[in-house]
Formats: structure tokens, C-alpha cells, sequence
């Protein structure tokens, strides 16, 4: 075990790091504890019982978690740019003492955990409902039910499970056997060999884990690993799901337990975080053209099967004006929006007022354009050209819900801060709406003049423009 220091915006913080030896990325857990002494007695403790992951076990400092929550997460950030490490298998646990910090630390970045294991503590009720779709296993030991602190009230393990539940959690274990235990007596029953919590981080993974949000009435907002959302619509007769994201899970099985009709599968455009594993549905409403390039040769989309001898669903092409009935007066029609990719497509639904935009015009930070760069002006004008023809439907949809594919983006591009609204402390926010699309034709008109020029972003290495609240990054191949 190495010991390091990380340099953060309130001091030094001492972290003691195991690198896992494969070769391949492996699992990893982050464990808090009080001091040096403690963090080390949790690393001898947890570390025998967790074969083949990366481990860090952060000495929190005195002044608590809560004061260096953001230097905490800075450095576990900077982990998950390690390609050695699964971004998807990272797990989040801590001593009693710092019981009260995974709680804040997982309320506070919820998608950066497959699994939070906590025992004790007390959390901010209100704040632990972004826990609702991520697994959680607690120990409920003997605590006061809730605490004001500061004018805010928190609750302890047992009632903020209570809390979690009456929000719809679906994946929250509680410990057994520590009804009547002190916190420390419950956090060494845990972390026995018996206790079973260190497998438990383990077997924990997001590639097949969802969180699904209700939008209104007969929709339902489905995000996978990977931040890409999918939307299913219920009709009278049949339901629609709207892309399939990239997820891992059993993404029919999760649509059959949100409605009982028959469920079809329309793709907004054919990329692998949009049309993933689309032979586990029988039907599939696909862009004519795209529909053509997978009949001549389906190995042009790799991600699309998950079975790659499997049969193709049912191909049912659709085109600009083209409608998809789901019964009861709900019918999904077909606006093309070519630009991110030759046939990309928005539904709108009248009858729920919502516009299901894909990647068409991004979704709140950028629209992304691939292609060579000496081809970039081409397809610039091209895009303006759609953009164009899709302004007379504005009227018609000004009033709509815009759901776009990948929402977490309205919090900005950049991954480190786009949770921060979850503290309220976010510094960005751009929801897609009709005027994404007259500042977007904006842009592509400055690009086009040359009064609008690209420049290297950092994150993605990409080339960023920005006009309004319209932004286009350029992917050169």
C-alpha cells in the first residue's frame, strides 16, 4: 500500500493507494477514514478481503468530510481519467467516522458509483434522492432518527433509507443483524469475512444499471452508464422506446416493468450510444438510408447487436413525415435533422407535447460534427441548410418539452462540475429549446463568414465554436 499526497485547495491530503497488477481495467473502491491511523486500519482490514481491484483510502482530515469534499472529489476525479481503472466498477464506502461524508459524497456525484456501502451516519434526506437509482447497501445501527445541524435537518441511516424508498430506490439493501448495534459494532459486522460487504462492492457494475426518470404522464426518461438517455412513450395500444442508449442491463425487461402494452424501438440515429443491442426488440423504425447501410453490411455497426449472429428485428424504414401510431391519438412523427450524422431524426409527440431530439442539435452543451476537417465547411453548410428547413416546425413546438440525448449535458460538457446543481452550486445550465436552433443557424453562418472561429478544447480534444447557446464541437477524423 502507497502512501501519496494530494495537493487540494484546503491543504494536503494523505491517500494510501493500491495499483491493481492486471492488465486489464479492474474494479476499484474508495474507502474514507479520520486521520492517517484510521484510513491505514481500514486499508489492513477491507484490503485481504478485495482481490483484483485498485483500492484508495482517503485519511480525511481534521474539519471533516464536508470541508474537504471538494479536494476528496478532485482526486477522485483525477482517478477515473486511469485507463488501468473500470470507470463503470468504481464503489464508495468509509468508516463510521466518516459515515456522514459518503453519504454527501455519494448524494453529490451519483454517477460516479456503482455502489455505495454505508453504515451509520447521517445524510441530508433531500439531497440522498439523487441515491435513488444507484445500489446502496446500509447498516442501520442504533442512531437519534434525525439532527439539526446548522438550521438543516439530517437523518440518520434507517430513516434516510425510509426517504429513499418513498422516492421510488429500487436497489437499497439494508445489513442484516444491526438492529440494536452501536455504528462501530455494525461496521465491523459488515466488513467481517461473514458480513459480505467488501463482495458486495465488488459484484457491483454500472454498464447494467439504469435510472429512469418520469417525465409526465405516459413518458419516462431511461439513462444508462454512459449518460445516454432513452425515452419510452406509451400509446393506447403499444408503447415506443426512443433509442437505446448503450447500457449493458436488460433494458426490455426494465420496459416491460414501467408499461404492460408491446414495446417497438424507433432510432434517432444509428451511433453505438443510441441503437445498442436493438435484436432484443422485434421491431425497429430506422432512417431509410440508415436502414439500407445495415441490410449491406450490418459488421458497420458492431455495438447494434448483442448477439452478432442474431436475426435482424423487423426493419421498418421512416423518412421525414413519417408516422409511428402508438394508439389512443398518440402518434410519433418523423422530422428529419441530418448534421451530427447524414440521416439523423427528431420525433415529435403531439399528444405529450414532447420533441425527442437525440444528438440532432446536441443537448444543452454542444452538437457534435464528425468528419475530416478539410470537409468541415461542407457539412457546416449542410447542417445550416437543415436547420433551415426544420425553423417552420418552431411554432408548432415552442411550447413542447425538448428531451434530448444525453440531459446531463444541459449542466455543461465538463464531467467534473456537470453535478454540481446537485449542491447547488452548478455554474451552467442551457436546457435544448427552440432557440438552440436559431443560434445554432447563427453559428453555422459565422463559421461559414469566417467571423466565427474554432479553437482546441481540453477535456475532449476536440474543436469548440459558440454562438448564444448553441455550440458545435468538430471530431476530425
Amino acid at each position: 500500500m502507497e502512501r501519496k499526497e494530494w495537493n487540494g485547495s484546503q491543504g494536503t491530503l494523505v491517500w494510501f493507494w493500491k495499483e491493481n497488477e492486471g492488465t486489464e481495467p479492474c474494479p476499484w473502491v474508495v474507502c474514507l477514514g479520520a486521520g492517517e491511523e484510521e484510513a491505514a486500519a481500514c486499508a489492513a482490514l477491507l484490503e485481504p478481503q478485495l482481490p483484483g481491484a485498485a483500492l484508495c483510502f482517503v485519511a480525511v482530515p481534521q474539519g471533516g468530510a464536508a470541508l474537504w469534499e471538494d479536494d476528496v472529489a478532485d482526486l477522485v476525479y483525477q482517478l477515473r481519467q486511469n485507463p488501468s481503472l473500470d470507470q463503470a466498477a468504481s464503489t464508495l464506502t468509509g468508516s463510521v467516522s466518516c459515515a456522514d461524508g459518503v453519504w454527501s459524497l455519494a448524494s453529490h456525484y451519483p454517477q460516479w458509483f456503482a455502489g455505495v456501502c454505508v453504515v451509520g451516519g447521517y445524510a441530508d434526506p433531500y439531497q440522498a434522492r439523487a441515491l435513488k437509482d444507484v445500489p446502496l447497501l446500509v447498516g442501520a445501527p442504533a442512531q437519534q432518527d434525525t439532527l439539526l445541524r446548522e438550521g438543516r435537518v439530517f437523518s440518520s441511516a434507517e430513516v434516510t433509507v425510509s426517504g429513499l424508498r418513498a422516492v421510488g430506490a429500487r436497489h437499497v439493501e439494508v445489513l442484516q443483524g444491526c438492529e440494536g448495534l452501536s455504528p462501530e459494532e455494525a461496521w465491523n459486522g459488515a466488513y467481517s469475512r461473514e458480513g459480505g460487504a467488501a463482495r458486495w462492492l465488488l459484484a457491483q457494475n454500472r454498464r447494467g444499471q439504469f435510472t429512469v426518470d418520469w417525465i409526465k404522464p405516459g413518458v419516462w426518461c431511461i439513462n444508462d452508464f454512459f449518460s445516454s438517455c432513452c425515452y419510452l412513450v406509451e400509446g393506447r395500444e403499444k408503447a415506443l422506446l426512443i433509442d437505446t442508449g448503450m447500457g449493458e442491463g436488460d433494458l426490455p425487461a426494465l420496459a416491460a416493468s414501467l408499461t404492460t402494452l408491446p414495446v417497438e424501438v424507433a432510432v434517432t440515429h444509428p451511433h453505438l450510444d443510441h441503437m445498442h443491442w436493438i435484436d432484443r426488440f422485434p421491431k425497429l423504425y430506422l432512417h431509410e438510408k440508415d436502414i439500407a447501410l445495415l441490410g449491406e453490411d450490418r459488421s458497420r455497426f458492431p455495438a447494434a447487436f448483442q448477439n452478432k449472429n442474431a436475426p435482424l428485428p423487423e426493419l421498418l424504414p421512416i423518412r421525414e413525415g413519417s408516422r409511428i401510431d402508438l394508439g389512443g391519438g398518440v402518434v410519433i412523427e418523423t422530422l428529419e435533422l441530418p448534421g451530427h450524422t447524414p440521416h439523423s431524426v427528431v420525433f415529435a409527440d403531439d399528444a405529450h407535447q414532447c420533441l425527442f431530439t437525440g444528438d440532432a442539435i446536441g443537448s444543452g452543451d454542444i452538437a457534435l460534427m464528425i468528419c475530416r476537417e478539410e470537409e468541415a465547411m461542407e457539412l457546416v453548410a449542410r447542417y445550416r441548410q437543415a436547420l433551415t428547413d426544420f425553423l417552420p416546425n418552431l411554432p408548432r413546438l415552442a411550447d413542447y418539452t425538448w428531451l434530448g440525448g444525453h440531459v446531463i449535458q444541459e449542466n455543461g460538457g465538463d464531467p467534473r462540475r456537470q453535478q454540481s446543481y446537485l449542491q447547488g452550486r452548478s455554474q451552467y445550465f442551457n436546457p435544448i429549446r427552440p432557440k438552440v436552433v436559431r443560434d445554432m443557424i447563427a453559428l453555422c453562418d459565422g463559421l461559414l463568414s469566417g467571423d466565427i472561429t474554432w479553437t482546441l478544447e481540453p477535456i475532449y480534444q476536440q474543436y469548440h465554436c459558440q454562438c448564444g447557446c448553441a455550440g458545435i464541437n468538430f471530431r476530425f477524423l
